[in-house]
């Protein structure tokens, strides 16, 4: 377009039609917006009504995603991932920091695997104190680290689960050190019990971050319900002093272990740092594919 300037009014042509451009783009704004109100207040039968267009997609490789008319890149989008330990799909943090999830993950299952095999009585093996120091530095300090590091990182659930579970193995460490907690019992029977008390209240939040996962992937999933076996299990090995039941706890303590870690090498495992044929496919859930952006 030339610059011809209107000696009359003493305004380019130019500056006419950035104005006018201003102008449109407002005006279309304004009735985005009032679109938009309008079918916030629809009732459900004026929903109904309202047909649904199909999400596009363009790019090379179908790279951008088209909602709203808003164009976004699909990695503005996360997927429900074991290695990142996020059940559902989520926006990607406004902070770009490096994944803390295998650090907890790996803290967590090394540190279960390790009492698991005690628990089973491997190599004859059967006080489990040598977990100690793994339990309150690894499952411990480590994974209490990480759930920090979650939370800048803006993933609630595995925020939750890190620090709680920093919090479990701290308080199960306690039970295994020489600081006369059993004394305050009158009998073994009863420390017993309440060691079984202790462990329902874990149960509880296990089962309850469970049900998080059920859209997640298949890994993700088994690794919450190994864990919520080895957990029952063990309560009720305490309750009904049972050293068999005890033993199957231990035993889903050590699935959970490799499930964990499983879960842990595919958020650290790229086609760069490794082969491809190795490392964990995000095979999902069912239904966990019906997702809402």
């Amino acid at each position: 377009m030339s610059h011809t300037v209107d000696l009359e009014h003493g305004y380019s042509l130019n500056h006419q039609v950035s104005h006018r451009s201003k102008t449109q783009a407002i005006d279309e704004e304004a009735v985005a917006s009032s679109n938009a109100s309008n079918i916030q207040g629809l009732t459900g039968d004026e929903c109904s009504d309202i047909k649904l267009a199909k999400v596009e997609t363009s790019g090379t490789n179908g790279e951008y995603i088209h909602i709203a008319g808003v164009k976004y890149h699909k990695d503005d989008f996360m997927s429900a991932f074991g290695g990142t330990l996020n059940p559902g799909s989520a926006p990607i943090p406004s902070r770009r920091f490096a994944n803390a999830a295998p650090i907890g993950l790996f803290s967590f299952s090394i540190t279960c695997f390790i009492l698991g095999m005690c628990l089973v009585n491997a190599r004859g093996v059967h006080a489990p104190n040598v977990m100690v120091g793994c339990a309150i530095f690894g499952g411990g300090l480590v994974e209490f680290v990480a759930g920090i590091w979650e939370i800048v990182a803006e993933n609630t659930f595995a925020a939750t689960v890190f620090l709680c579970f920093s919090c479990f193995w701290w308080s199960w460490s306690l039970l295994h050190l020489p600081i006369g907690i059993e004394k305050y019992y009158e009998t073994a029977d009863e420390f017993s019990q309440a060691v079984g008390l202790f462990l329902m209240g874990w149960f509880i939040f296990a089962i309850l971050m469970t049900l998080c996962t059920v859209k997640a992937t298949v890994a993700f999933f088994l690794l919450f319900c190994s864990l919520d076996l080895a957990i029952i299990f063990l309560a009720s090995g305490h309750f009904l002093n049972n050293p068999k039941l005890v033993q199957a706890g231990g035993g889903f303590c050590i699935s959970t272990g490799l499930l964990g870690c499983y879960n842990g090498f595919g958020g650290v495992a790229t086609p760069q740092s490794t082969f491809t044929w190795i490392i964990p496919r995000a095979i999902m859930m069912p239904g966990a594919h019906k997702k809402d952006y």
